[in-house]
């Protein structure tokens, strides 16, 4: 898969527990960046540009059996909504499924790095066999039914394009899209709300007493912030 061992940062969520044809279908039809209409010359009365949208490719693995409409509102309208209110960049969703070598992608390796390196080289080929950009506003990640190796929900790269996320708790998705736009576990927190404790996304082991908060604190909504602020 990969030729030579590529030194990335990996941040890990621990888990909760100890030649067929393939068909894409978009939550919606924003364009790509390469497929953007060149923006015209600005006049008075025409508003500005609005930002890149954040793209996100979500191959959907084999052994995941639910529809694709309850994956994305269970797992990524909350943080959908969440990143778009305090970036004002709009998320662009699109599920892969039946993708040959992609969607049966043997995560379940008993070294979680491993698994993220070979998934990372998958990533990095379909992104430049389809000549998708490279920029921090594009992502990969595999959505999984189980944890690597039974004990890891999730690993990306921080900052980085790729990532894995298991469908084991509401909060995974929204967790390692975090990584992928910066946001860590250090500012990830626990938070009273409503009568009761809730997590954070990037809270590192949920409770499984606790609900979700479906949030990015205001530290890790700065840390996004930050790093999206040379994005166009």
């Amino acid at each position: 898969m990969l030729k030579s061992k590529i030194s990335v940062p990996l941040l890990l969520l621990a888990a909760l527990t100890s030649n067929s044809a393939h068909a894409t279908i978009a939550i919606d039809d924003t364009p790509w960046p390469a497929e953007q209409p060149q923006p015209k010359a600005r006049s008075l009365v025409e508003p500005l540009v609005s930002k890149m949208p954040i793209f996100i490719y979500a191959f959907i693995h084999d052994d995941v059996l639910e529809p694709q409409s309850d994956i994305y509102t269970k797992h990524f309208l909350p943080m959908v909504k969440e990143i778009e209110g305090f970036t004002g960049r709009r998320v662009s969703i699109q599920f892969i499924r039946n993708l040959r070598t992609f969607t049966d992608f043997n995560y379940e390796h008993e070294n979680e790095q491993t698994t993220y390196l070979n998934w990372y080289g998958l990533a990095s080929y379909y992104r430049d066999e389809k000549n998708l950009p490279r920029t921090r506003t594009t992502k990969f990640l595999l959505i999984t039914k189980n944890a690597l190796n039974n004990r890891v929900a999730g690993i990306a790269g921080l900052g980085q394009q790729t990532g894995i996320a298991s469908l084991k708790s509401a909060l995974f998705v929204g967790h390692e899209i975090g990584h992928m736009l910066d946001a860590d576990h250090e500012h990830g927190d626990v938070l009273f709300r409503n009568g009761w404790w809730c997590d954070s996304y990037m809270v590192p082991s949920p409770n499984l007493l606790n609900a979700n908060c479906h949030f990015y604190t205001d530290a890790n909504q700065q840390r996004i912030s930050d790093f999206l602020s040379n994005v166009p």
